[in-house]
């Protein structure tokens, strides 16, 4: 039978999940301007996407891994760096996807190996991996009741989260930070930049996200003694996203990742300052809520009939959890001895989560640098991984997706070989409520299979407690509105055992 299919159920979906490892494999040579190399003390992958495009099936995408190795060097015994750039481009072929969509991609450093041939030259071997996913809207189509004139319906209504939007949108954070009132710039030896998203509104087919981009700096201030100094830097951002079905009821799933960034100093017009430009990539999923009738079964008075369900996954809230908490820990210096810090840092993490009962416990790892100098004023550097949990006090659901930053992480010198960090987390986690349902898709109707009915025109049936109506009239084929009529009956299910009295 030819049903009008017009309930539209949208959601989202995982299109497309793929990870591809990029080697690494460089033979550096030490610039003239870089002192000789004495001591390695940690060597850095950073891969950033620059660009990426989606044309005839294959997703192409373009960027750099930057290398760099920060060193004591052979004169002065004070920290140096040196960065070497290596481009990649790749070409992935990738299933069709709906125009509304949004790509994320993810590099992780998966390792990275450097050995000093010499105090100039260097091997590096080392991989990153990226993760591709392509997250879409579904939509799924149900015939509605008025596609059953001539049957018995049995419906319910139902209270949904309907997906409007799913979409995506690239930009540029740009800023000139001034150090004139700070010591010189002379040498960057490590930058660290994050973004994260404050709030967001939606508003006429539009989602204005506040966030901030937080750029740690170590730098070199005098290149004889080795000097060096800290920056902090918060700079917000606005940025408007255009979004087809964003609006004042929406409620939306914001998330900003930073693809590429590129930190320098410079020295324009007598003006010192720091430029910071990153690459941000916006996504974002709309939910609204609706109410619709769904048919669950039906039956004909007539005719023998077969029905065809279809599973549906109705999601029946959504929402953002954000956690904030501290967590401390102990580093060792071993046989080093901490005379002075000169930085703590974390360059990393990853939160992964559990759903038990409806309390979901948060999962993590953060990596934790350390760079110090001993009583000779050698440099050295600690690195340690610190797992952190955190457990929710109330129950809420399925974790769409979930996401960890360290805010800081500042230190207090215990003794002479102890240091102790104090970590400042932030998680933040998009999460959904779902509910399985089976509705009416199809209704199979053999017109040559006439239901045979008893030719009386009433019927006495006795009836157990707790016997639902419509079990009864689709027994009899017959209305269940006139079981409850002709027996006084409220609601779908008897209270008592009875007799009743069903007419055809």
């Amino acid at each position: 039978m030819e049903l009008e299919n017009n309930i539209k159920i949208s959601g989202r979906d995982t299109l497309m999940s793929q990870a591809i490892e990029e080697p690494v494999d460089i033979d550096v040579t030490l610039p003239d301007y870089c002192p000789d190399i004495e001591k390695i003390l940690k060597c850095t992958l950073v891969p950033q996407i620059f660009s990426r495009n989606i044309s005839g099936g294959v997703l192409e995408i373009e960027g750099a891994s930057t290398v760099k190795v920060m060193y004591v060097d052979s004169v002065r015994k004070t920290l140096r760096t040196s960065q070497q750039v290596v481009q990649f481009s790749r070409a992935i072929n990738i299933k069709d996807f709906p125009e509304n969509h949004y790509l994320d991609t993810v590099t992780t450093a998966e390792y990275i190996n450097c050995r000093a041939l010499s105090p100039r030259r260097l091997v590096i071997k080392g991989a990153f991996s990226i993760k591709i996913e392509i997250t879409g809207k579904s939509t799924s189509m149900i015939p509605s009741s008025r596609s059953f004139p001539d049957f018995q319906k049995r419906c319910c209504t139902k209270h949904y989260m309907d997906v409007t939007a799913v979409t995506e949108e690239a930009f540029n954070v740009n800023e000139a930070i001034s150090v004139e009132n700070k010591p010189p710039v002379e040498s960057i030896i490590k930058s660290i930049v994050k973004v994260s998203v404050n709030e967001h509104k939606s508003m006429d087919d539009k989602i204005i996200i506040k966030g901030e981009v937080n750029l740690r700096l170590l730098y070199l201030s005098d290149l004889d003694s080795g000097k060096t100094e800290c920056l902090d830097y918060m700079l917000p951002f606005n940025q408007i996203v255009s979004c087809v079905g964003a609006g004042d009821n929406t409620v939306n799933n914001v998330f900003c990742s930073l693809l590429s960034y590129d930190v320098k100093a410079t020295h324009e017009n007598d003006e010192k300052s720091i430029l910071l430009e990153a690459r941000i990539n916006a996504s974002i999923v709309c939910y609204k809520e609706r109410e619709q009738q769904f048919v669950t079964d039906a039956f004909s008075r007539d005719y023998v009939c077969d029905i065809k369900n279809k599973s549906i996954q109705l999601v029946t809230s959504v929402r953002e959890i954000k956690r904030n908490f501290i967590r401390k820990m102990e580093v060792s210096s071993n046989d080093k001895e901490f005379a002075k810090v000169l930085d703590a840092y974390n360059e990393n993490s990853s939160v992964s989560s559990k759903e038990d009962a409806g309390l979901i416990t948060f999962t993590g790892k953060a990596g934790l640098c350390v760079l110090a100098c001993d009583k000779e004023g050698m440099p050295f550097y600690i690195e340690r991984t610190m797992d952190f949990t955190d457990k929710t006090d109330e129950a809420f659901g399925t974790i769409k997706t979930a996401c960890s930053n360290i805010n800081s992480v500042s230190y207090r010198i215990k003794d002479e070989h102890t240091i102790e960090l104090r970590v400042e987390i932030s998680i933040s986690a998009f999460v959904t409520n779902t509910e399985n349902n089976n509705f009416v898709e199809d209704v199979m109707v053999y017109e040559d299979k006439k239901i045979e009915k008893n030719p009386s025109a009433l019927t006495l049936y006795f009836a157990d407690k707790g016997e639902c109506v419509w079990d009864i009239a689709k027994r009899y084929f017959t209305d269940p509105e006139y079981i409850s009529e002709d027996n006084e009956i409220e609601g779908e299910y008897l209270e008592n055992r009875d007799m009743l009295i069903i007419r055809r």
